[in-house]
């Protein structure tokens, strides 16, 4: 398991990667007021108990208490972790989700290349899933044309607001003026086409971008491989 460390504490975990409120609690400055006994007898957090209990097969059991040993304590899920750090102040919770954010980042990273032949086969196999989604998008778009964007989205349910940003972190597409622009190095390579057009309302002109069969194509696959490697 990989190690989360908050505030120079280790917070250790069960064997079912539970982890140790006892210790969460001495990372936000164990006072009394904090105590995990307090926070577990909240109704509110029963109420979150048993609704994290309901998905148990998924899970697993969401609070386990060790009583003995060196690995004496109370252990929870990491739903749990981030209520209990949200219970103490926003700015715990913050610092807790931030850690947890980069350590399970780098624990994608492979170390070895028993992992990294690993991670490929895994990557392989959920493009081989997508496959029949991106035959059927070339065979829909051959019969259609060219799209607008609102097409696209619907063509491969997409979010609108989140299949921008991915536009825009892939250099794909950019905003000018409030209107959306392709890089003009996918205008040349025929993956858009750019009309001018003049709105009747107030005589504006604007320029509309539309992927071409081609342009649909391609984004498709790579919209793909982008919810591939979306850790769940």
């Amino acid at each position: 398991m990989t190690q989360v460390v908050i505030e120079n504490v280790s917070i250790r975990q069960d064997g079912a990667g539970r982890y140790s409120l006892n210790d969460l609690h001495r990372a936000a400055g164990a006072e009394r007021r904090h105590g995990p006994s307090i926070w577990l007898e909240n109704q509110q957090t029963q109420e979150l108990i048993a609704e994290v209990a309901q998905e148990a097969s998924d899970t697993g059991i969401p609070v386990s208490v060790q009583r003995g040993g060196i690995g004496q304590g109370t252990y929870v899920c990491r739903e749990l972790v981030y209520a209990y750090a949200m219970w103490i102040s926003p700015a715990f919770n913050l610092r807790v989700i931030r850690t947890f954010d980069s350590v399970i980042a780098g624990a994608m990273v492979p170390r070895t290349m028993a992992e990294a032949l690993r991670l490929a086969a895994d990557q392989a196999e959920q493009l081989e899933a997508a496959r029949p989604a991106v035959e059927f998008v070339e065979r829909y778009v051959d019969a259609t044309g060219s799209m607008g964007f609102r097409q696209v989205c619907k063509l491969l349910h997409a979010n609108e607001n989140r299949f921008r940003e991915f536009l825009l972190d892939q250099r794909i597409m950019y905003r000018l003026g409030g209107e959306w622009t392709p890089y003009q190095e996918h205008i040349d390579a025929g993956r858009f086409e750019v009309k001018a057009g003049v709105a009747r309302a107030n005589d504006h002109a604007f320029n509309q971008a539309r992927f071409t069969p081609k342009g649909v194509q391609w984004v498709a696959g790579l919209w793909a491989r982008a919810l591939c490697e979306v850790p769940a």
